[in-house]
């Protein structure tokens, strides 16, 4: 009998990343860690892939040699953080110099989802509402008949392997502090945004060209928002609640622009976006826009957004594998 060949799949993960990440998110369920891995890599093989473990925490030239000399017919990527250097845009940066396919979108549309400052630009480009903002930096001006309360965030979303949200200040006098210590630890501008109450919101796509579908909107619990001491990291946890429970014309709302944003963007395969459901307003305000969006077994967003259609993991894993693959093009 002819068996076709094996597709031969690179699983790029970071496995300190992994580590500190599943020592957080797990630190009550203990008995799911290592379980990410080790799904997506059975989902793998049983989607007919020959699967190699491949750790990028290593020195930048082991990895360039890895993937030049690994002849790999496709990347499985779920790293933010390359050599220790965190940014998820380094590794879709290398596999497009060498020309090998991978999950998701290119370097570029990630370094510029990283960047707050660019992101809101690209938004208020397309029409799509954000909350309303301004930069600053030591030896600015302040603008004056500012509307507290006010978040204060740093320019990029990650510093150092930590995500890095937003700080809520209500007067001017924690403005001018938490500004200060956000740009004394990054050394980068900081954006001053207006707090939209509400709830947060996370919606996902999945596909690519004509394809794409919305998965269910979920809600969250955001992380808190209060003022932390002196260098301690900017980072919470959240709770994921379940499927937002919205109004018919919100909810086509919300798919409409999180469509565009992924059409006009040239995103592939898979996306989230974080949104507040303004209560004032009653409509959508868009500050986020994840391009390699987090798939931790019964933690992340994305998995539970795939099981309320009742896709489990491993299905959700498979189908992303043969999104990505229908639009590689087969190689010589």
């Amino acid at each position: 009998m002819f068996l076709p060949p094996l597709t031969k799949v690179l699983l790029a993960y970071n496995s300190a990343v992994l580590s500190q990440e599943e020592e957080e998110y797990y630190a009550i369920q203990k008995e799911l860690k290592g379980q990410t891995l080790f799904l997506i890599q059975e989902a793998l093989t049983e989607a007919g892939c020959d699967v190699i473990l491949f750790d990028v925490e290593q020195p930048l030239e082991s990895v360039v040699t890895t993937l030049s000399t690994s002849n790999a017919q496709f990347v499985f990527n779920v790293t933010t953080c390359v050599s220790s250097v965190y940014s998820q845009a380094l590794l879709p940066l290398l596999l497009d110099a060498l020309d090998i396919p991978y999950l998701g979108s290119r370097a570029v549309v990630h370094s510029l989802c990283l960047d707050r400052f660019l992101t809101k630009l690209f938004l208020r480009g397309l029409g799509i509402p954000t909350p309303s903002f301004f930069l600053w930096s030591p030896g600015d001006p302040w603008p004056e008949n500012l509307d507290f309360p006010l978040l204060v965030k740093p320019r990029f979303r990650e510093y150092r392997g930590k995500k890095l949200l937003g700080l809520l200040a209500c007067d001017a006098s924690s403005l001018k502090d938490l500004a200060l210590q956000i740009f004394e630890m990054t050394k980068e501008r900081v954006i001053v945004e207006r707090y939209v109450a509400g709830k947060e919101l996370v919606v996902g796509l999945w596909g690519n060209g004509g394809e794409v579908e919305h998965l269910p909107v979920v809600e969250i619990v955001p992380p808190s928002r209060e003022p932390l001491s002196s260098g301690e990291p900017l980072r919470r946890s959240e709770e994921i609640l379940g499927v937002a429970d919205l109004p018919e014309d919100v909810l086509v709302s919300i798919q409409r622009m999180s469509h565009k944003v992924f059409q006009e963007l040239n995103m592939r395969d898979y996306a989230t976006f974080r949104l507040i459901l303004s209560e004032r307003e009653n409509m959508p305000f868009f500050f986020e826009i994840n391009a390699l969006p987090l798939l931790y077994y019964h933690r992340s967003p994305f998995p539970k957004m795939c099981a309320a259609l009742d896709i489990d993991y491993m299905g959700m894993i498979q189908r992303l594998f043969h999104i990505a693959m229908k639009r590689v093009k087969p190689r010589a």
